[in-house]
C-alpha cells in the first residue's frame, strides 16, 4: 500500500519541483537582463560625458555585458530544457580573457600600470585565450563523433 501511495505522489512532487525551478531561472533570466541593461546605461552615461580614461570603462562594460549576455543565453537553454553544453562557458572564458588583455594593454597605454606585471598579465591573459580555443576545439571534436 505504501508503494502505492509513493507512486501517486511522486508525479506530482515532480511537477511542483519543475514549475518551481522554472520559475526560479525565468526571475534569474530577468535579473541579467536588468543588469546587462543597467551597464549599457552606464556605458552610455560614461561615453556622454567622457573623460580620458572612461575609454577603459567603457569597454570594460561592454565586455562585460557580452559575458552577461552568454549567462543570459545558457540560463535560457536551461528554462527550455536544452542539453548542457560547455560551449558557453568557453565562450564567456575566452570573453573575459580578451576583456583582460584589452584593458591591460590600455592601462599600459595610459601609463596606469607597472610594464612588467601588465606584460606577466597579457601573457596569463594570451595563454587562458589559447588554452580555451583548444578546449573548445578538441570539445567539437568529441561532440562530433558523439553524433555520428
Amino acid at each position: 500500500m505504501t508503494d502505492k501511495r509513493k507512486s501517486i505522489v511522486i508525479p506530482y512532487v515532480d511537477k511542483f519541483l519543475t514549475i518551481v525551478d522554472d520559475v526560479i531561472l525565468i526571475w534569474v533570466a530577468l535579473g541579467i537582463i536588468g543588469v546587462a541593461f543597467l551597464l549599457m546605461l552606464e556605458g552610455i552615461t560614461d561615453f556622454m560625458y567622457y573623460t580620458e580614461h572612461s575609454i577603459s570603462h567603457i569597454i570594460s562594460d561592454l565586455m562585460f555585458v557580452l559575458i552577461i549576455m552568454e549567462l543570459f543565453r545558457q540560463v535560457m537553454r536551461q528554462i527550455n530544457k536544452h542539453s548542457f553544453s560547455l560551449n558557453p562557458f568557453i565562450y564567456i572564458g575566452v570573453i573575459a580573457s580578451i576583456r583582460g588583455i584589452l584593458l591591460t594593454q590600455m592601462k599600459l597605454g595610459m601609463g596606469e600600470e607597472d610594464w612588467q606585471a601588465g606584460v606577466i598579465q597579457l601573457t596569463v591573459h594570451a595563454f587562458i585565450v589559447l588554452l580555451l580555443v583548444g578546449s573548445l576545439f578538441f570539445y567539437s571534436k568529441v561532440r562530433a563523433r558523439e553524433g555520428e
